[in-house]
C-alpha cells in the first residue's frame, strides 16, 4: 500500500495500521519482494503525515470505544506490528517515540523464544540462495531460473498453494524444498538483518513503556483455521500462557496469523475469547467505526 497513508483518516472512525518492519538497509534481490520491511526513511514520513492529520491511540482505546459503542475522535488512527522482529524494537521505537505515538506488537512466541525462521522468509531466503532449481510439488511441477523475474514467480506460487491448502505443513515443505534444491546452509533460524527476531529483555523493555501494549500472534505462525481441534487449542493456550509467564501480567490482544477471510472463523474466536483474550484484529482491509466486532476488526497493510 503507497497510497499516503493520512488520507485513508475519517471522522469518526478509527484506521488500524498493520506493519511488520522497519530497516536501516535493504541488501537482497528477492528476500522482501512484497514489502513486508519498509525504509526507516519512509515509515518516519508516514507517522509525520499522520500526526499532521490525525490522532494516534492505543489498541486499549480501541477496545474500551467499541466496547462502549462510542464515536471515536474524528481522524483516529492505531499503530500495530506483527510477529517481533527486532527492527521493531530498534528502528521503529525510537521513531514511535520521538512522535509520541502508542503502538501495539504482536509476537509469534517461537519467533521470539527459539528464533524461528518464519516458513515464508525460509523459502524466500533459499530460493534467494539457489541459482535455479526444478521440483515436483503436490500442486503441480514448479521451476525458477536465477532471473530476479522467475525466482518471484517461483516464490508466489508456493506462497499461494500453501496458505490455500491445509493439508501442506508449511515448515516441513520448506524442509522439502531445501532438500531437493540441495541447499547448503542454515535457513530455519536466521538471525540476522531483517530476519532478526527480538529478544524476551527487548519484549519486556517495551511492555514496561506505558506507550506501548504487547499481544500474541500464535506459536509458530500457522494459518489457525488450517490446524486440528488439538493443535489449535495447544497453539492458543500454550502461546498466550507463555507471554504472560514471560511479562508476570495477562496480555487481552491477539491477532490472527495472515488474518484474511478463512484463516480463522467461530472456533479460533470462541478459544480466545476463552483464554482472556478481549480483542483480536484480521488482516482484512478496512476501517472500523463504533460497531465494529472487536474480534473483526479491520487493518490497512503498509507496504
Amino acid at each position: 500500500m503507497k497510497k499516503n497513508c493520512s488520507s485513508f483518516l475519517k471522522r469518526k472512525k478509527c484506521v488500524i495500521f498493520l506493519f511488520h518492519g522497519v530497516f536501516d538497509q535493504e541488501k537482497f534481490k528477492i528476500i522482501n519482494y512484497t514489502n513486508k520491511h519498509i525504509s526507516k526513511k519512509r515509515f518516519f514520513l508516514i507517522l509525520k503525515q499522520l500526526s499532521r492529520k490525525g490522532k494516534c491511540i492505543s489498541m486499549d482505546k480501541v477496545y474500551e470505544t467499541i466496547r462502549k459503542k462510542r464515536d471515536f475522535e474524528d481522524f483516529s488512527f492505531a499503530i500495530s506490528f506483527d510477529d517481533g522482529f527486532y527492527n521493531n524494537y530498534k528502528v521503529a521505537l525510537p521513531i514511535l517515540k520521538k512522535f509520541k505515538f502508542p503502538a501495539i506488537f504482536y509476537l509469534t512466541y517461537n519467533f521470539i523464544n527459539k528464533k524461528l525462521t518464519s516458513w515464508t522468509d525460509q523459502v524466500e531466503y533459499i530460493v534467494e540462495k539457489s541459482h535455479s532449481g526444478n521440483i515436483q510439488t503436490s500442486f503441480g511441477k514448479l521451476k525458477f531460473s536465477n532471473s530476479k523475474y522467475s525466482k518471484i514467480k517461483f516464490i508466489k506460487k508456493i506462497r499461494k498453494n500453501l496458505k490455500k491448502n491445509k493439508h501442506i505443513e508449511p515448515y516441513e515443505f520448506a524442509d522439502t524444498l531445501a532438500k531437493k534444491l540441495k541447499f547448503v546452509g542454515k535457513y530455519k533460524k536466521l538471525n540476522f538483518s531483517i530476519f532478526k527476531k527480538m529478544s524476551w529483555a527487548n519484549v519486556k523493555s517495551i511492555h514496561s513503556n506505558k506507550l506501548f501494549i504487547i499481544g500474541g500472534h500464535s506459536k509458530n505462525h500457522n494459518i489457525l483455521s488450517h490446524l486440528k481441534s488439538k493443535e489449535l487449542i495447544s497453539d492458543i493456550t500454550f502461546t498466550i500462557r507463555e507471554i504472560n509467564k514471560k511479562l508476570k501480567s495477562k496480555i487481552k490482544h491477539f491477532s490472527y496469523p495472515e488474518g484474511v477471510k478463512g484463516t480463522y472463523g467461530t472456533r479460533e474466536i470462541n478459544l480466545l475469547k476463552k483464554n482472556g483474550i478481549k480483542v483480536c484484529p484480521s488482516a482484512e482491509f478496512g476501517i472500523n467505526d463504533q460497531m465494529s466486532d472487536l474480534f473483526n476488526l479491520k487493518r490497512i497493510t503498509v507496504t
